[in-house]
C-alpha cells in the first residue's frame, strides 16, 4: 500500500529529525514528533474512512443494524485517540496526565456502548 509506505517515510524521517533537534533543543524535538504524528494520523484518515464504509456496507449486507454497530466503530475511535494522545504526554514526561487520559477514554468508550449494553440487556429481558 502506498499510504503504508508515506507513513512510514513520514514517522522514520520525523523521528530521525525529532531526536537530532532533542540533543540541543527538547521543546523543538517533542513539537517535530507531534507534528509527525499528526501528519500520519492525516495520511491515516483515508484508510480510516475506508474502512469505516466498508464495514458499514458489509454490515447492511448482513442486516446488521447500525444501532449494533456504532458503538463498536466508536469505541475503536476512542481508543485509537486516547492511546496516540497518552503516548506522547508519555514523551513529555507526563505521565500522570496520560493515565487520566486513559481513564477518560475508558469512560467515553464506556459511555456510547451504552446504547448496545441496554439493547443487549433488553434481549436478554426478553429470553427470561
Amino acid at each position: 500500500m502506498d499510504i503504508l509506505i508515506h507513513a512510514a517515510a513520514a514517522g522514520v524521517v520525523g523521528s530521525i529529525l525529532a531526536l537530532l533537534l532533542r540533543k540541543y533543543t527538547p521543546e523543538l524535538g517533542l513539537t517535530l514528533a507531534i507534528v509527525t504524528g499528526a501528519v500520519i494520523l492525516w495520511i491515516s484518515a483515508t484508510v480510516a474512512f475506508q474502512v469505516t464504509d466498508t464495514v458499514r456496507d458489509l454490515a447492511a449486507d448482513g442486516g446488521v443494524d447500525p444501532i449494533y454497530l456504532s458503538p463498536v466503530i466508536k469505541c475503536v475511535g476512542i481508543a485509537l485517540v486516547t492511546h496516540l494522545a497518552s503516548q506522547i504526554c508519555r514523551d513529555a514526561q507526563q505521565g500522570s496526565v496520560a493515565s487520566a487520559l486513559e481513564l477518560c477514554g475508558t469512560l467515553c468508550a464506556l459511555y456510547v456502548s451504552l446504547p448496545l449494553i441496554r439493547s443487549l440487556l433488553a434481549t436478554v429481558g426478553k429470553l427470561v
